[in-house]
């Protein structure tokens, strides 16, 4: 990336996620950096253009701590753990533009940011499939389409993290980590076949024998 693109990029994500895209303008930026019209188009030609970039490139940058955070955990409930670590640190860490990644932006920043997205979210979740795998196969999980599994495990943490950006929940998100991360490995946990289920609960919780082999 151009030194001139960089900054143009930079000073978009700020005013973005200061104003929202109905009011930010191309020549709001090129004024702040002191930049001609025609640099200004050269590295973006369009609003939706750069609107869209900014999008990608927050998103990138969440898939790839999320992802970090994944594959350095030493087992599958140790990565699904810290995915819910990642995933609320970085909207705490990037609240503005996570507000602006969580709003709906027009059909024409979508379209714009088609491509280029698709194959940042193709890494991720691939990424994703192979922790469901490995979860499954630890008995943390029945099987699930991927799409199923993540809302299952991210979808709580990710809305308490929207409503925090909003400014209509007002604890920081860390702060709640252990409680989502509990949660989440429940939720996950509820798609186990009834048997397994309460077997594993028996293994967890002190229980009496002959109760667990009533329920079995």
């Amino acid at each position: 990336m151009s030194d001139t693109r960089a900054r143009i990029l930079a000073e978009a994500t700020c005013q973005l996620t200061a104003v929202g895209y109905s009011a930010f303008t191309m020549a709001s930026v090129r004024d702040r950096l002191g930049l001609s019209s025609g640099s200004m188009f050269h590295a973006f030609p369009s609003k939706p253009a750069l609107a869209a970039a900014v999008y990608v490139t927050g998103m990138a940058d969440y898939h790839h701590k999320a992802t970090r955070a994944i594959t350095r955990a030493r087992d599958p409930e140790r990565a699904l753990r810290a995915w819910i670590a990642a995933h609320l640190g970085w909207i705490e860490d990037h609240r503005d533009l996570a507000r602006f990644l969580f709003a709906t932006l027009p059909g024409e920043v979508m379209a714009e940011a088609e491509l280029p997205l698709r194959a940042h979210n193709d890494r991720f979740y691939a990424a994703l499939t192979e922790l469901f795998e490995q979860a499954i196969a630890a008995g943390l999980m029945g099987r699930l389409e991927r799409a199923v599994a993540q809302s299952l495990f991210i979808g709580a943490a990710h809305e308490y993290g929207r409503q925090w950006t909003r400014g209509n929940a007002p604890s920081p998100p860390r702060k709640l980590c252990r409680r989502f991360q509990d949660a989440a490995l429940a939720a996950l946990a509820s798609t186990l076949p009834a048997r397994k289920r309460l077997v594993e609960t028996a293994n967890k919780e002190p229980r009496d024998a002959a109760t667990v082999a009533r329920e079995l």
